[in-house]
């Protein structure tokens, strides 16, 4: 059984996620933390499969350094386009929108504790936006 440890402020952002991953079909033990950081002392003392939290860049070394096998996902409310990039690329294995419909949050969370990331098509696509302009940038006059 995977446990899943919610850190989100405010609370009904964390009521309405603990109720939509009560109803996925994958067991799960589900935590919350009313703070980011309750969940850092929490997680002194035990880890978990997959903390889910508001944008944080700051602690995702940290997480991951007291558990090197934690997922991250980041749920917030910033912009995708703005700061999901960055958040992957420093360590997180998830973005997702607060904006984003049940559907999706179900497939986020699957999706990462699954092992693989996960990024909305906007932010799939804007990566790839970003991907093509740096090679054409590298590769004058191939294309």
């Amino acid at each position: 059984m995977k446990t899943i440890l919610i850190a989100l402020d405010p609370s009904i952002f964390s009521y309405g996620l603990k109720q939509i991953i009560a109803t996925m079909p994958q067991p799960t033990r589900i935590e919350t933390a009313d703070t980011l950081d309750a969940a850092m002392t929490l997680l002194d003392s035990r880890c978990v499969d997959l903390l889910i939290t508001d944008l944080h860049p700051e602690v995702l070394g940290p997480v991951k350094a007291k558990c090197p096998e934690i997922k991250v996902m980041v749920y917030t409310a910033a912009d995708e386009r703005t700061f999901a990039i960055d958040n992957l690329l420093a360590g997180a294995d998830g973005y997702l929108s607060k904006s984003a419909k049940k559907e999706e949050m179900e497939y986020a969370v699957k999706t990462v504790l699954n092992g693989e990331k996960y990024m909305s098509a906007t932010v799939r696509q804007e990566m790839l936006d970003q991907l093509w302009e740096k090679r054409r940038a590298g590769h004058k006059g191939v294309y």
